[in-house]
């Protein structure tokens, strides 16, 4: 089922699985302990605490042990396997100037980031991968939906397509992928579940995790941003530019949502944001909503070397939500940007996003977009 996990040369290289509370990770550190000759060491990472919280909003309501319910899941899972404890990895700092820091940058310029791309791109497989990969042999192990080729580094597509996360994965540095070790690539979730029960892990029945790690399933996501950014109010406008009212900060839209305007009975959805103004518009498939061309920013992460990639420009799909089914594109290298044309149209694609391509099941590059071009010509 592990394919090279259970090779007879693995013995005494370690395998560093990076365990969350959840099931997936949990039936990864299984897998890996019963079919493979790797020396197991559990990590958990504690990333963010809501305790950290009080610095920046009221006190009240923030009970700051989210990730200690977590860690103790690991823990436990641990125990019933009989693998050394999870040594726990303080990466707060780091995630605070790498992740969270940065994204409210972009939530300030009204775009709309991906802090869990950028969480596996700077934390898992950067700042923890750098702590606890010691020796030459060592590899780091995750719960992740996705396929990686450790002879060449390949990033491919989950077999269970409507659970692939390789989309998350898109940002990572090529260079540590080939020390990379995905065992529920192969599998369906449904199957995964069916092994955490069968094995009896403390916490086969957990729900499955959800939403920006620092913020979970919370609501009133923007309200909760205002803590940390400082509102600056703005008008919703028509295409035409007729004001509607005001709104309480471009940090609370998203391309694609629904904008609720007070005095304003039918729905609305936000199209665009035009200085400190959300244009909206009545019909979710509106014309300004459908995207015709992605420019991206100059951060492109190449995936395979560019001497197999055929001239530009070529024939790819393009991915910019997770669970969303990719769309044939062409895709065009401009100096140190992309630009991807779609050859009908994606709905509602928000700056700020990334853009992952693909050649087949492969994930090729990723790059965050900057600016879209609607099918009417209308760039944004």
């Amino acid at each position: 089922m592990l394919g090279r996990l259970s090779s007879a040369t693995n013995q005494n290289k370690r395998a560093i699985i990076a365990m969350s509370g959840g099931v997936d990770s949990s039936v990864a550190a299984a897998l890996l302990s019963q079919q493979s000759s790797y020396t197991v060491q559990p990590v958990f990472m504690r990333n963010w605490d809501t305790r950290d919280e009080y610095t920046h909003s009221t006190p009240g309501g923030v009970k700051g042990c989210e990730w200690e319910i977590d860690y103790a899941n690991a823990k436990a899972v641990c125990t019933h396997l009989n693998l050394p404890q999870p040594q726990l990895v303080d990466l707060s700092s780091e995630y605070w100037l790498r992740v969270f820091s940065p994204s409210l940058d972009i939530w300030r310029n009204g775009q709309t980031p991906n802090p869990d791309i950028a969480c596996n791109r700077h934390i898992k497989f950067d700042a923890l991968a750098h702590k606890v990969l010691k020796g030459d042999d060592d590899v780091l192990v995750t719960g992740h939906y996705a396929q990686v080729d450790t002879l060449t580094g390949t990033l491919s597509r989950a077999v269970d397509r409507n659970k692939d996360q390789s989309y998350y994965l898109s940002a990572v540095n090529k260079n540590i992928l080939n020390r990379v070790l995905l065992p529920l690539g192969s599998l369906h979730k449904q199957h995964t579940r069916f092994l955490a029960h069968s094995l009896n892990l403390p916490n086969a029945n957990r729900d499955e995790s959800m939403g920006i790690c620092f913020i979970g399933e919370r609501r009133h996501f923007g309200s909760w941003l205002d803590d940390y950014i400082h509102t600056k109010k703005g008008l919703f406008i028509t295409p035409h530019g007729h004001s509607l009212g005001e709104h309480n900060g471009l940090h609370h839209y998203t391309i694609g949502q629904k904008a609720r305007i007070g005095g304003v009975p039918k729905k609305l959805y936000v199209a665009a944001k035009k200085g400190n103004d959300v244009v909206v518009v009545d019909s979710p498939q509106h014309n300004l909503l459908k995207c015709k061309t992605i420019i991206t920013h100059a951060d492109i992460n190449w995936l395979v070397s560019m001497d197999h990639l055929p001239n530009t420009p070529f024939e790819a799909t393009a991915q910019v939500r997770h669970r969303q089914l990719e769309s044939r594109c062409t895709v065009q290298v401009e100096h140190d940007h992309l630009m991807v044309t779609y050859q009908h149209f994606e709905m509602a694609v928000a700056p700020g996003q990334t853009c992952a391509i693909y050649m087949g099941d492969v994930c090729i590059a990723s790059a965050t977009i900057d600016k879209t071009i609607s099918v009417d010509g209308i760039l944004h």
